[in-house]
């Protein structure tokens, strides 16, 4: 159930309590359509691995959807149960299994679950093991090498971070190290990071009293477990960086820069966020009417903010039409970049995004999702009114201020991509 405070803020109404295993339980009930989301998500991702196992978390994504009581794949025994929408994902700072089933398949869900987060172990071989490791290689050629601008993502990464931090490697990590990985590897990991006091359980929807009982009947004869604590780094751009790079896959010169920005949820992150969004709005943003339409010189503009617990990036990136000078689109991008910031574009990127937050709670694994992202970053899972709270707080100066302190020349990252 939604409900709205005296603002006409929406609320996610739920319950919350901890299993004596350690599991954190969240229910949100709406009988509103007779469907239920499980959805699960363990605080281990790309920013937790081993600088010698990197790409590790997403390699055990794929390597965790069998158990020794589930030697079928998870989604056919969702989908032969009438499932809407399941799937996985990996993050810098989580891992997430979820489920959208018909709400008398409830327990068939929670028993997936459980059975993935205490069963798993017994029925891992090196045969999936190696079979998995074979599928991620590919997956990282066809998302990472073999497409457009590609190489680009590696280089920005390199840029902003030193040998060692996590988030140099991306999320899909090194290719050794995936082929390098072990069957103890797996198991040492999944001992250390899967265990209950480390995950969170959301079930979403169409639910009565009982939903609590049955949680505990799947999870609560787990043994009591502790949270293991996350690795910290720093990341620190001494100097400009600038790159270059040719790539048979891009059809377009492509200048794309990048700085260092705040972690996830703290001071300045929704500034960025709304100055970025504002800077390439089509039609009125400063960069998309400069590059795009009065000199023409670009196809396409982009800007954006991306944001974890060990810290966050601030990303434009250019198009440029074929014969544009790159030089004339990096002075135009200095130059916007360091005006103050249009308060009629914050404005607007501001209700944009608000009505983004507001739209995305018509499903219910988004919103089983916004429950875990508030969860995972403030300990509140009914985050939403505050989160809105810190973007109508923003304004012209707050922006400016923190463009001023993040988006600086002397810590930029840059790469030009040229088509062969």
């Amino acid at each position: 159930m939604i409900e709205l405070d005296a603002d006409g803020v929406p609320h996610l109404v739920l319950e919350r309590t901890t299993l004596p295993c350690g599991l954190d339980v969240i229910v949100h009930r709406d009988s509103s359509s007779p469907q239920v989301c499980a959805n699960v998500w363990y605080r281990v991702g790309s920013s937790d691995e081993r600088a010698d196992l990197t790409g590790f978390a997403h390699l055990f994504e794929h390597v965790f959807k069998n158990s020794l009581h589930v030697p079928a794949h998870h989604y056919e025994i969702l989908r032969k149960a009438g499932s809407s929408d399941a799937n996985a994902s990996t993050g810098a700072d989580r891992t997430a299994y979820y489920e959208v089933v018909p709400s008398h398949e409830l327990e068939l869900a929670l028993w997936l679950e459980s059975d993935r987060m205490g069963y798993f172990a017994p029925g891992m071989t090196a045969e999936r093991l190696a079979q998995q490791q074979q599928v991620v290689v590919a997956e990282r050629r066809q998302r990472y090498e073999n497409v457009p601008y590609g190489a680009e993502r590696f280089l920005i990464a390199a840029g902003l971070y030193p040998e060692g931090h996590p988030h140099r490697y991306l999320t899909i990590g090194l290719t050794e190290h995936i082929e390098g990985a072990t069957l103890d590897d797996v198991l040492a990991f999944y001992r250390t990071w899967y265990v209950p006091a480390n995950a969170t359980l959301v079930v979403a929807g169409d639910v009565d009293a009982r939903v609590l009982d049955a949680i505990s009947r799947f999870f609560g004869s787990f043994p009591d477990s502790v949270r293991p604590s996350r690795p910290q780094a720093t990341a620190h751009v001494a100097a400009p960086v600038v790159a270059s790079c040719t790539d048979r896959f891009a059809a377009l010169t492509r200048i794309h820069r990048a700085w260092l920005g705040p972690p996830a949820f703290a001071a300045d992150e929704p500034e960025l966020d709304l100055a970025t969004a504002a800077w390439t709005a089509t039609g009125t943003g400063a960069l998309w009417r400069r590059l795009v339409y009065d000199t023409q010189l670009a196809q396409r503009v982009s800007a954006w903010t991306a944001n974890t617990r060990l810290g966050g990036e601030v990303h434009v990136s250019v198009d440029l039409r074929t014969g544009a000078d790159p030089a004339a689109v990096r002075a135009i991008l200095d130059e916007e970049v360091a005006r103050p910031c249009d308060p009629g574009g914050l404005a607007r990127a501001t209700t944009r995004r608000e009505a983004g937050a507001i739209w995305g709670l018509t499903g219910l694994a988004r919103r089983a999702q916004l429950l875990q992202r508030y969860a995972l970053y403030t300990g509140e899972p009914d985050g939403l009114a505050a989160d809105l709270a810190r973007y109508r707080a923003v304004t012209a100066a707050s922006a400016n201020a923190a463009v001023a302190r993040w988006v600086r020349p002397d810590a930029m990252v840059e790469v030009e991509t040229r088509p062969v």
